[in-house]
Parts: structure tokens; sequence; C-alpha cells
């Protein structure tokens, strides 16, 4: 049973590795990138805004005897996600994995969306995220090895009224995601997309009405707790996902709107 234990921590470990975790000021990416410190992971945490989040969040990990520096990036901004990578690179000498947790949600109707809206989701949802996976992949080419994991939404896989614009931002993702897995599976690194559905947050955007409404469309009758959607993450991650690669892996609870 020790070796079996073994065997299994060194598979799902980080041990060794440097991961940038962007948006971890965030209330699941925060999450991530506490969980893979814990697994062993440097963790390089880019954030936007919320400094003191994230300094607060460095500290915890430290105390607890892990590594995670934060790193300031608007990566909407030209230059934004090479800087964060940079860091990562200059510091550590190089990028194992990478969790493009940033993003930016906005409740609207598709016909209310005006285009300025619009050019800001498509810039820090898409673009920002495509933009961080492409300056990791240097990196990851030279070393044969990679894990990459987007941040989608189930609103991205099956809609979401009232959040039109958002969802097709997120859902644009899993066709990028996994035409990059088969351009660049033979250096070792795997593409996947992560789709959280109703997750527990510190500010929720719906009403307790129809929070009570969404619990009905939950086959887990619950809303999910970041901790289970890092779990995944780290997954995705690890080692053992060597083989899972240009997919988008749902954690929703069984939710069917």
């Amino acid at each position: 049973m020790g070796e079996l234990s073994a065997r299994i921590a060194e598979n799902m470990g980080q041990r060794g590795r440097v991961v940038v975790v962007s948006g971890a000021s965030g209330d699941i990416g925060s999450v991530c990138a506490r969980q893979l410190a814990e697994l062993g992971a440097t963790v390089v945490a880019g954030y936007h805004q919320r400094e003191e989040r994230t300094q607060k969040l460095a500290v915890e990990v430290e105390a607890a005897g892990g590594t995670l520096v934060p790193v300031q990036a608007d990566l909407s901004a030209p230059g934004g996600p090479a800087q964060l990578v940079r860091a990562a690179v200059e510091r550590f000498g190089r990028v194992d994995g990478l969790v493009a947790a940033a993003g930016l949600r906005t409740r609207r109707l598709a016909m209310a969306t005006d285009a300025a809206a619009l050019d800001r989701l498509l810039q820090v949802n898409l673009a920002g995220t495509i933009n961080l996976a492409k300056a990791c992949l240097r990196p990851m080419m030279r070393a044969k090895y990679g894990r990459i994991v987007l941040f989608g939404s189930r609103a991205g896989t099956s809609g979401l009224p009232g959040h039109a614009a958002y969802a097709a931002t997120k859902g644009a993702l899993q066709p990028w995601a996994a035409s990059l897995a088969g351009e660049v599976g033979g250096h070792g690194i795997t593409v996947n997309v992560i789709a959280p559905g109703a997750i527990r947050a510190e500010v929720m955007d719906f009403s307790p009405e129809e929070r009570d409404l969404v619990m009905k469309f939950i086959g887990a009758g619950r809303l999910g707790e970041p901790e289970e959607v890092a779990a995944a993450v780290s997954f995705l991650l690890s080692p053992s996902a060597s083989y899972v690669s240009g997919n988008t892996l749902v954690v929703d609870g069984g939710a069917r709107f």
C-alpha cells in the first residue's frame, strides 16, 4: 500500500514543476493556485487587480511550506501575457503548466450587449487566454513537456440566457484548444478546457429566487465548491493525464439547464 500511495502521489503531484496561474486573485483561481502549491508546484500567480488578496495568498502558501510568487499583468493589454510568462521563465527557468483562470463575466441580454462590451469580453476571455497559452508554448516545447488548462464555462458548452456574449467567448476556447492539442501533442504537451457550472463564489450574480430555481436543474442539488474545480484542474495538469488532450471537462454536478 505504501508503494501504491507513493506512485499515486508521483503521478498526481506537481513537485518540481513551475505552473503559471492567471486569475489567481479570483474565487476559483486562488484555490487552484493554493492546491497546486500543496501538491508541490512552484506557482507564478498572475493577477490584474486585487493585489492585496494575491499577496495574502502568497504569505499563506509560504507559511505552509509552498512557493507562490504574485505577478501583476493585464492579459488584455499588448504584451501582458508575455510579461507574465517571462516573469516565470526569468525567475525559475521554465514553465511546465498553465492554468488560464482569468476571465470577465457580464450579465447582459444579447440585444443589450454593445460593441464595447463585446470587445472587452473578447479581449479578456478569448484573446487574453489564447495569447497566454501561446506565450507558454515555446518553453514547453523546448522541455518536451507541458500541461495547459484553459477556463471555459458550462455557459460556453450549452449557452446561458442573459450571458450570450460571455458564453460565446468561452465557447470559442474548445475548438481552439482541440486544434492546438493536435499541433503540439508530439512535443509532450496537452491542452484541455475546464468548464465549471454553478460554483459558489464570494459574490453571486443571481438572486436567492434564481438560486432556488437553478438548484432544481443540478443533479447534485447544490452549488459546486471551488475546491472541486481545482481538483479537476490538478488532474489535468498531472502526469497521469498525459493521454487526455483536446477535451473539455465539465464540472457542473450533473446540471441540465
